[in-house]
């Protein structure tokens, strides 16, 4: 037997609140209500009544904030595809091409260097080749998404929140996800400084970043091809299932677990 509540606010403001219910068996869900157009709060997973409690954080204006989704790269399909399915496969290929790449220029970068001068730093470069250093640094750091994706995701898509939406999900997978794309990111910044730091000419020191960023987002590029069907049917299946639409809910910091 469900019982339904009606919150009718007394004042008119045009705002949102979000606001937490719990089921009879503890289970968690989220609402959300304008201030304006009074609504009836129902639990409609059929185990019992439900009661208002204001547990999540009141936000006033949303407008303009981007909802909370899975990233389009093949990384999600590291926890997305089942392991031994074509798609974590593709994945993981993915991931050693692009390690396997940044690791092989690490070591080019550092095998060239004397005791004197272990990381082959020219001497009296000129001076615009100087400034496109200091350029190329802080364009590396722009351009860098790895790392602030996988800081993203951890905290704002927390254990209770992905299972809740998703519970074949393990969060063991999806945590070393973004495991994989910190590492990933100071990888390539520590590829960036040292072809920064060992070029003597201007472009060279552009092309270079340019070819690190390249190696960064095989992942990017590679799920927008098969979302067009480029590599078969089924990593095009894998790309294009709900959980890259489902939008997850805001939860306060102090709540995620």
């Amino acid at each position: 037997m469900e019982q339904a509540i009606s919150i009718s606010p007394s004042n008119q403001l045009n705002a949102h609140i979000a606001s937490g219910c719990f089921t009879a068996d503890g289970t968690e869900m989220k609402i959300t209500m304008r201030r304006n157009a009074p609504q009836n709060i129902q639990d409609d997973s059929g185990t019992g009544s439900v009661f208002h409690d204001e547990k999540y954080e009141v936000d006033d204006d949303d407008d303009g904030v981007e909802p909370i989704t899975l990233p389009e790269s093949t990384h999600s399909f590291l926890f997305s595809e089942p392991i031994c399915s074509l798609g974590f496969l593709f994945a993981a290929f993915i991931v050693l091409l692009s390690y396997a790449s940044l690791l092989l220029a690490l070591v080019n970068n550092v095998t060239h260097g004397t005791a004197d001068n272990p990381l082959n730093v020219p001497y009296n470069v000129t001076f615009d080749v100087r400034i496109s250093q200091y350029f190329a640094i802080v364009i590396a750091l722009i351009m860098e998404e790895e790392i602030p994706t996988g800081l993203y995701l951890l905290r704002m898509i927390p254990k209770q929140s992905l299972h809740r939406k998703f519970p074949k999900i393990k969060f063991y997978r999806f945590f070393l996800a973004a495991i994989v794309r910190l590492l990933m990111g100071y990888l390539f910044l520590t590829n960036t400084f040292l072809v920064v730091v060992q070029a003597e000419e201007v472009l060279d020191i552009f092309y270079d970043v340019l070819a690190l960023q390249f190696l960064q987002q095989l992942d990017d590029i590679s799920f927008a091809l098969a979302k067009i069907d480029v590599f078969g049917k089924h990593l095009k299946i894998a790309s294009t299932r709900k959980y890259f639409r489902v939008e997850f809910n805001r939860v306060p910091f102090g709540l995620r677990k």
